[in-house]
């Protein structure tokens, strides 16, 4: 029985905080925001969270992402950085249409041949063993976009977010990319 009163005092718990973050917005909150892409060709999906800073005409958004490809069975870490433009402010209005340009950088890890570098690589007390491996840096990917969507109000004064960007990589053109993306944004005050 006092399993469930945790769980009851946790969901309003959670329940609380995330009104409080959504409590009448000042003109310009600042934001924290979760977006989950997708790409078809290549096959690409990915997360990324971060903060932001809303004014009446513009969004700085900038936050770490993990973005994994199916095409090469990489998974890319970095950060993430953009700006957007809109006529109104997205949190004085029910729907707001935005264009935007971004920016992304990552790099993906591999593991690499380690029995001729003077390192005891898995912790067994032999140094330079047949088949001992070490993680290396591996792919740099980098990317920029512009990009076109729309925020729509969601109840608690945040944002859903669904816009489309083309992604111009370093990976070459063929693996430059049309990418769908769902976000929610929340302002939070200090």
């Amino acid at each position: 029985m006092a399993r469930y009163a945790l769980y009851t005092l946790l969901i309003l718990g959670l329940t609380g905080t995330a009104l409080a973050w959504s409590a009448t917005a000042p003109d310009d909150p600042n934001v924290v925001f979760i977006e989950m892409a997708g790409s078809r060709n290549p096959g690409l999906s990915g997360v990324q969270a971060g903060f932001g800073l809303y004014d009446d005409h513009t969004a700085l958004l900038a936050g770490f992402s993990l973005l994994g490809s199916s095409e090469t069975d990489e998974l890319f870490a970095g950060i993430h950085m953009g700006g957007r433009f809109h006529p109104v402010h997205p949190f004085e209005s029910s729907v707001t249409p935005f264009i935007g340009i971004g920016s992304f950088i990552g790099y993906s890890r591999e593991e690499v041949a380690a029995n001729n570098d003077d390192i005891d690589n898995d912790d067994d007390g032999i140094v330079d063993e047949e088949d001992e491996t070490r993680h290396a840096t591996g792919k740099i990917l980098s990317a920029i976009y512009p990009e076109a969507g729309i925020h729509l109000a969601i109840t608690g004064d945040g944002l859903m977010t669904v816009a489309t960007r083309y992604n111009v990589t370093t990976q070459g053109r063929e693996f430059d990319h049309w990418m769908i993306t769902l976000a929610f944004t929340f302002p939070f005050y200090f």
